[in-house]
């Protein structure tokens, strides 16, 4: 039974970390790519109103983190310590804070913009930078084994390295190497490149 995973037409977000999570573990799957539009009409059948959604059978599983817990559980891309996986699943949720938290600039003055965005990159977004440096053993969270939060991780710091959040440069994650090691350890895996080479 063949799995589906539908999110919007896009490659980043949450989307792309449980894309990745899945091809990394070699499980085929019908990449669903929708638009607003379609997104309007299918809201109100997946589970809690949210993307992305991975369907098996007659099964739905809605929330990213809970997606990759599950491909990482289920393929050896977790960690088998229950308080070393709950780590994983706290980094993974320190994700989905910086995503609600970052700033929404929009409609305002371009002064302001700046500035609201740099406050936020000096105060709340160092400590996260600080706090996840901290947990890399190196080159990945646990050493030289690539799971489901380091995926996950990259995906975001892709992200910001790729200046996609104004007034937040790429530049902003040099003070954190760690963190700029374990994006460009992923991204030479062997399996992520593959994927990569899917969408070219």
């Amino acid at each position: 039974m063949t799995p589906t995973l539908t999110y919007f037409d896009f490659d980043g977000s949450r989307g792309l970390e449980c894309r990745l999570a899945l091809h990394v573990a070699g499980v085929p799957f019908q990449d669903v790519r929708i638009g607003r539009a379609e997104w309007m009409a299918l809201k109100p059948s997946v589970p809690y109103g949210a993307l992305p959604v991975l369907t098996i059978g007659d099964k739905k599983l809605a929330q990213s983190n809970a997606i990759l817990s599950y491909v990482g559980r289920s393929h050896g891309l977790h960690p088998d310590n229950p308080w070393t996986a709950a780590e994983h699943d706290a980094l993974m949720q320190s994700v989905e804070d910086l995503r609600h938290k970052m700033p929404s600039t929009k409609d305002l003055p371009a002064e302001q913009q700046q500035a609201i965005r740099e406050d936020f990159a000096q105060g709340w977004l160092s400590q996260w930078a600080s706090s996840c440096s901290a947990r890399i053993q190196g080159p990945f969270l646990q050493g030289d084994t690539l799971n489901v939060a380091d995926l996950k991780l990259a995906v975001i710091l892709r992200a910001i390295a790729a200046n996609s959040y104004d007034h937040i440069p790429g530049s902003f994650l040099h003070a954190w190497p760690k963190l700029g090691a374990l994006q460009a350890a992923v991204e030479a895996d062997p399996r992520v490149k593959a994927y990569w080479a899917t969408r070219d």
